[in-house]
């Protein structure tokens, strides 16, 4: 097999081949090596590796190559989350997650790289330096799963791990033209280091390139662990089957007004319209409409969780490395955020959380009353490679870092803060040759609702035959 061979190849593919005999796991491993090493020149993405020998278990997905971004424990390999506070840091266990991705057969190359504690919507962290977008090399792969994007969009790997707390895995889906699902609160673990990230906004599981392949990794890895806080137990029906099941006739929300920051392009608008005429031509009807965001309160709840998640990493993992967080181990938002998370109250975190419980409640009512909301992934398309920047002295405390990072991100959090399963698709593209991404998010635990529409969207609308400007040969 070679790399032009492999590149063209999903997960979906990848695995028949193998499990047919067409081709050898040793193949396919050494296409994977040398398409990451070809892109990777360029983009940066890769933080640690290439692990040659990297084991794969016989599962469904067996020899099929993979990364996981750096924020996620993989026993005997480096994490240090994008930081110099956490140089030299090994993982001494897997998560369950990882455990579930090397069970179901993916063989985990390299670890990828994200922005300094994974709280950036670009990946450019002083350690080492800027990831870049495949589609234009001046312009952001997005954060915080800047570096998994980038390698599956130039074709060097079929499949990636991400985490998002405020959009991090549909962000860089969105700016780098792929398939980004945040699944519901609960549907995919996060044991067993934690057992439930404060406030419960940050969701792991993987940036694809098509819908078939989200749905069959969702399949691979979904369903409690022992001694998690709330048991979302596996589907009952497998979530590839969603694929070519038939949603009915769907009540659809359609917004394209940003909720605060930058107002929505009219190249973003444009497309999310498009897509919206689209659904009503499969016999769906479509209304514009939004469930209600309080844009003082959702700011003021993000301005305690997010100084509260930088400084747990940054105490619990930085004690494991025997560092502090100071100007010479962590990047300047880092450290206003740490500061800010180190003089938080009891009533301060109670407060947020409080916040979030009413905005989840008003979401779940109007998702009771639509099975659909679609809106941009992003407002507009990516800004230039390294904005903003954390580290900036300009960023002295939390608040100056939050209203300029959260400026790009009006839609994504809001899934985040609900716990609802959303899912980013490349339904378009602008004048420029950059991906516009489209979001679709349905009520809690509906991810096989969201995958069936999704999959009819990519069948009228493909994306296929797009590629970037720098993708493996």
């Amino acid at each position: 097999m070679n790399v032009a061979e492999y590149a063209a190849c999903d997960v979906t593919e990848l695995s028949r081949l193998l499990a047919a005999g067409r081709v050898s796991t040793q193949e396919v491993r050494e296409a994977a090596l040398r398409a990451i090493e070809q892109v990777n020149r360029q983009l940066n993405a890769v933080v640690h590796g290439p692990y040659e020998e990297a084991p794969g278990d016989d599962g469904p997905l067996g020899g099929v190559p993979f990364a996981v971004k750096d924020t996620m424990f993989e026993a005997g390999r480096p994490c240090e989350v994008g930081s110099r506070l956490l140089e030299g840091l090994i993982a001494p266990l897997d998560t369950e997650l990882a455990g579930r991705f090397r069970r179901a057969g993916l063989v985990s190359l390299v670890r990828t790289a994200t922005s300094e504690f994974a709280c950036s919507p670009d990946t450019s962290p002083v350690v080492n330096g800027s990831t870049r977008n495949p589609w234009a090399l001046d312009r952001s792969a997005g954060g915080s799963s800047g570096g998994s994007a980038t390698l599956v969009a130039s074709r060097a790997l079929p499949a990636a791990h991400g985490s998002d707390g405020a959009g991090s895995i549909r962000l860089p889906a969105g700016w780098c033209g792929l398939v980004g699902l945040k699944p519901s609160r609960g549907r995919v673990p996060g044991g067993p280091l934690v057992g439930e990230v404060p406030g419960g906004v940050a969701h792991e599981f993987a940036l694809v390139r098509t819908v078939r392949d989200a749905a069959l990794l969702l399949d691979a890895v979904c369903g409690p662990s022992p001694g998690d806080r709330y048991f979302v137990a596996a589907p009952a029906r497998p979530f590839v089957l969603a694929l070519d099941a038939d949603p009915g006739r769907l009540r659809v929300a359609i917004n394209t007004e940003s909720y605060w920051g930058r107002g929505t392009g009219p190249e973003t608008r444009a497309a999310v319209e498009a897509v919206g005429r689209q659904l009503e031509v499969f016999g769906h009807d479509l209304e514009p409409a939004s469930g209600p965001v309080d844009v003082a309160a959702l700011r003021a709840a993000h301005l305690v969780l997010w100084p509260l998640l930088t400084a747990i990493w940054a105490t619990g993992a930085g004690a494991l490395v025997g560092r502090e967080a100071s100007q010479d181990t962590v990047e300047a938002a880092s450290l206003a955020l740490i500061r800010r998370g180190m003089e938080l109250t009891a009533t301060d975190v109670w407060t947020a959380f409080s916040i979030q419980n009413v905005v989840s409640r008003a979401w779940g009512a109007f998702m009771d009353e639509y099975d659909l909301f679609v809106c941009p992934t992003s407002p507009t398309g990516p800004p230039n490679v390294g904005y903003p920047p954390q580290n900036d002295p300009k960023y002295s405390t939390a608040e100056a870092w939050i209203d300029d990072a959260f400026e790009l991100i009006p839609f994504t959090p809001i899934a985040n803060t609900t716990g609802q399963p959303s899912i980013s698709l490349p339904l378009g593209m602008d004048s420029g040759g950059l991906p516009i991404g489209v979001m679709l998010t349905a009520q809690t635990l509906r991810e096989d609702l969201l995958l069936s529409v999704a999959a009819q969207l990519e069948q009228a609308m493909p994306w296929a035959d797009r590629t970037p400007e720098v993708v493996a040969r």
